[in-house]
């Protein structure tokens, strides 16, 4: 049966051509956005591979942090089969995405932040750590119950600050500390000193008492830090410094751990090496431009933060207002991606410790009065109120919700509490008793 020319023509295609505008980024653009979303140590890789490609470009290096050595009074002979396998991670890396599990938020959390500075390549904490809780204000009491919580993260054995804390966290951990661990730990420093008899006398313990307490020792690992993967430490270092001065707060990149990057114009070569050269500088002038304009976009909008959360910063989590990505965009006239780049992973030492970039935001909730309150202002108080909590008599959810009803005038509902716990890693009242 033949077609219709009406049925046949509207099968047709229509090849008529529609003008359109699509926005073309070139490869510095594209470069420059790549920066806006990278920390320090991530741009130090990039550069360091433009160099080795390229004798023209030269980079001058930040000076790397050095450790202490351990005290090597407090070394024994430990099983070579102790160590686990290397994983594919850096120990600061774990580190940091441990303690967004432990404490998902508040000043503790900003604390251990600036504390993983004073962890040793062995997992150990240096005594120094302590003066950096203090300077942050924290007390003797607060900053021993910080640390216990912080030795809950695995392997056991990480945040000790010495040996034997450490192997009495990986006892306890496995649940094999008992009288003769007790006995024995805390005079190990004698062993080198006076060998088993020494401990023996110590302790008050036989002799093959003592040698079978250290046959378990030596079954444990007494560097639980050296099985992840080595790094400069880069991660843990901030990309931007807040300090109040007087009423204030003064804003400067750190500039400590980024590399500085120069054509080297004196080589002197054939003239086929002429378009690596040129090659270099417009390499180095595209680098230091986009460097130029992250640095002036980072300051731009931590001062911005900075200024709308300035009870954030004096007071903490509770004190937070509402503050979106796209309200920053706006205020600095800008693509809300733009923002997006530019707050993710950066990490800003305040008068209160290290927090992410990205905990100056939160979305609002509107109360009864028409207010908004920040969400993670509510999830602050809630993790406040339960910290505070008589342990026999824990919070229920309804009397959370009085709680923030009488606070921020906001009826929740005990679903909506459960959500913030869960958020916060709290279980239930039942649960806490």
């Amino acid at each position: 049966m033949a077609r219709s020319p009406a049925k046949s023509k509207q099968q047709r295609q229509n090849l008529a051509a529609k003008p359109s505008q699509r926005l073309a980024l070139t490869p510095a653009m594209r470069q420059s956005l790549r920066l806006m979303s990278w920390r320090n140590h991530q741009i130090t890789r990039f550069v360091r591979d433009l160099a080795a490609n390229n004798p023209f470009i030269e980079v001058d290096y930040p000076a790397s942090v050095m450790r202490p050595p351990h005290d090597p009074r407090m070394e024994m002979a430990f099983s070579a089969a102790m160590a686990a396998d290397r994983v594919e991670i850096s120990l600061t890396a774990h580190i940091m995405n441990e303690i967004a599990l432990l404490l998902p938020s508040g000043r503790h959390r900003a604390v251990a932040l600036a504390l993983v500075e004073h962890i040793t390549p062995a997992g150990w904490l240096e005594a120094e750590a302590e003066e950096t809780a203090a300077s942050l204000g924290l007390t003797s009491a607060e900053y021993d119950h910080l640390i216990a919580r912080l030795q809950h993260m695995e392997p056991a054995g990480l945040f000790a600050r010495n040996l034997t804390e450490c192997l009495a966290l990986q006892l306890k951990d496995r649940g094999d500390y008992d009288s003769l661990m007790e006995r024995l730990l805390p005079h190990l420093s004698l062993l080198l000193e006076g060998g088993g008899e020494a401990l023996v006398k110590a302790t008050g313990l036989p002799f093959d008492q003592v040698q079978t307490g250290l046959a378990r020792l030596r079954q444990l690992d007494p560097k639980p830090g050296a099985r992840f993967q080595h790094d400069d430490g880069d991660i843990f270092r901030p990309d931007v410094m807040i300090t109040k001065a007087d009423n204030r707060y003064d804003i400067v990149l750190n500039k400590a751990n980024l590399p500085s990057v120069r054509v080297a114009e004196d080589v002197l070569g054939d003239a086929a090496l002429k378009p690596l050269l040129q090659k270099a500088r417009a390499e180095v002038s595209a680098l230091n431009a986009a460097l130029s304009s992250r640095a002036s976009m980072l300051l731009a909008l931590t001062g911005f933060v900075a200024t709308k959360q300035a009870q954030y910063l004096q007071h903490g989590d509770e004190l937070l207002q509402p503050l979106t990505m796209m309200m920053a965009a706006s205020h600095l006239n800008c693509h809300a991606s733009t923002i997006t780049r530019l707050v993710k992973d950066k990490l800003i030492l305040t008068p209160r410790g290290m927090v992410p970039l990205a905990d100056f935001f939160s979305p609002a909730v509107m109360n009864s009065e028409g207010r908004e309150v920040a969400s993670r202002a509510i999830s602050a108080s809630i993790a406040a109120a339960i910290d505070g909590e008589e342990k026999t008599h824990p919070l229920s959810d309804p009397q959370l919700v009085a709680m923030i009803k009488d606070k921020y005038e906001l009826r929740l509902t005990p679903r909506a509490i459960a959500k913030h716990r869960a958020r916060l890693h709290i279980a239930k009242a039942s649960e806490r008793r």
